[in-house]
């Protein structure tokens, strides 16, 4: 029996009614659940995909969806107010129910207590697949006495053969079958309804294949940064290598960072998956990202071109393109072989014992980091003056979407809609990733050797993937990388390693020994 949760009012001039459950299966019907409640608050704050109310600080919302979802079943089952739904059982045999139990008001139930909209939300994708399933077997309802392993096992090849609307992978089968595990368990723990054998005994679910995960190495972000690219795709390209350099920030957080984040000379930001709080250090090159969302790179561009050092050893002020002539002038342009008259000088290859070139090479690197830390206080002045209350890049990215996180802010839970529109930013920001993709896998010459290994697979993670692989590549301790990644416990980002790299804590422990004695 279909049915709607509605307010009703005595006078359409009342701003408070009673809510009720309302019916038009074989003739209008409807009972009052006695709650009563303010019009605003039920216009703001119920959910009609739901039948249930949202998560607000306005009133008391889980007791009043318990009474929803308990006044519907008695509703739909004919049960009056006064019966005491209860389990019966008697010793030494087989358990029976003076009322059977629908599991599909059970799973509503449970939906409705969890915190989130994002599971929520993930949850009604499994009780609307099975919704699909009852139908498809001309069922209007799952009750827990029929659930056996038998069901579940018909349930899973439904799952992966019919499309319906799309057939699900292996992956997606596990990850629906451990919600509804979770409805099972729940119900055993509450003793809302106790199996005496399992109901998911025989079922077996075949492990899913883990897609291979593809980290780009150093050479591979320098590459992708050196693309020329239109307006969109060169943003989208600054997002992905922001997230680079903000330890492997993920697109959750990405999406959202305002910048009333950037406080001092940190990163300070609320992880939306874990609640854990990072501080990030914001260095040259975050820096300079920002200026090129701000319009202030020229000032950068200013300081290369005109701010000197003096440099003693040849008595002139130069800049850093005077250095980078002088320095060219007298450094050969070859690789570094040991042996000869040639030396290794902090990235230069110098003639032995030239130490007005080394002179150069120290001043060349004093200037370039004293125009860094300049243009990196600059930019403190400049973020300083923006609305704290902006995003670094949504606005830019998706001014529509931007609309919807208007007053979001980090630690708040999702409403119904900003999940739908997140999702649909995390697609659009991917499917922009597999354009940069094209670009950069179409710049590499299909006869070259090994084609495929120099190939890239870029999406959101990835650059998640990408921190983490660079500091494996350069020996950084798991230790450091953990708390690089706000990991609680290092265990997590040794599984994380060992599920996602081919890097091994053998391999590297063996270079670093042999290299250093």
């Amino acid at each position: 029996m279909a049915t709607k949760i509605v307010l009703n009012k005595k006078k359409a001039s009342d701003d408070f009614g009673i809510i009720g459950i309302q019916s038009f299966n074989n003739g209008k019907k409807k009972k009052s659940l006695g709650i009563r409640m303010k019009f605003q608050h039920f216009k703001d704050h119920f959910n009609e995909d739901f039948q249930l109310f949202k998560p607000t600080s306005d009133f008391d919302y889980q007791t009043i969806n318990t009474k929803i979802n308990e006044g519907i079943y008695r509703f739909e089952n004919n049960i009056p107010d006064k019966v005491k739904v209860e389990l019966k059982t008697k010793p030494q045999q087989e358990e029976t129910h003076s009322i059977r139990f629908s599991y599909m008001d059970y799973f509503k139930l449970r939906i409705s207590l969890k915190k989130t909209e994002s599971h929520k939300y993930a949850m009604l994708n499994v009780y609307r697949k099975l919704g699909k399933y009852l139908k498809y077997l001309n069922k209007e309802d799952l009750f827990f006495d029929e659930i056996n392993s038998d069901f579940w096992e018909r349930f899973k090849l439904y799952c992966l053969t019919v499309p319906d609307p799309r057939k699900l992978k292996e992956g997606g089968v596990k990850n629906y079958f451990v919600t509804l595990k979770s409805i099972i368990n729940d119900a055993h723990k509450t003793g809302h309804y106790v199996y005496t054998i399992n109901p998911f005994a025989n079922l077996k679910l075949d492990k899913a294949k883990r897609n291979e995960k593809s980290p780009l190495n150093i050479n591979q972000v320098k590459a992708l940064l050196e693309l020329d690219l239109e307006n969109k795709y060169s943003l989208t390209r600054q997002m992905f290598y922001f997230q680079i350099l903000a330890n492997g920030m993920r697109c959750s957080d990405l999406m959202f960072i305002r910048y009333e984040d950037f406080k001092y000379d940190r990163l300070i930001y609320e992880m939306m998956k874990t609640g854990s709080t990072l501080k990030i250090k914001v260095g040259i090159k975050i820096m300079m990202l920002l200026a090129e969302q701000l319009g202030e790179i020229e000032v950068y561009n200013k300081y290369i071109n005109e701010v000197t050092i003096y440099d003693k050893s040849i008595g002139a002020s130069l800049t850093i393109e005077e250095f980078n002539s002088r320095i060219s002038e007298r450094c050969p342009q070859t690789a570094f072989i040991e042996g000869g008259d040639k030396e290794s000088y902090k990235g230069y290859v110098v003639k032995k014992g030239d130490h007005v070139a080394m002179n150069l090479i120290d001043f060349r690197i004093e200037l370039a980091t004293g125009i860094n830390n300049l243009f990196v206080d600059y930019m403190k002045q400049v973020i300083a003056k923006q609305n704290p209350n902006n995003f670094v890049f949504l606005n830019a990215f998706s001014k529509k979407a931007a609309i919807y996180f208007k007053d979001y802010k980090k630690g708040d839970l999702f409403t119904f809609d900003q999940l739908q529109k997140y999702k649909a930013l995390r697609n659009l920001y991917n499917n922009r990733l597999g354009v940069l993709n094209e670009i950069y896998n179409s710049q590499i010459p299909l006869n070259t050797k090994d084609r495929d290994n120099y190939l890239i697979h870029l999406s959101s993670h990835v650059a998640r993937n990408t921190f983490v692989n660079i500091l494996l590549n350069e020996k950084v301790d798991v230790y450091i990388i953990s708390k690089s990644l706000a990991h609680t416990e290092v265990k997590t980002t040794d599984n994380y390693i060992n599920t996602r790299f081919k890097v091994k804590a053998v391999d590297t422990g063996t270079d670093v020994i042999q290299s250093v004695i």
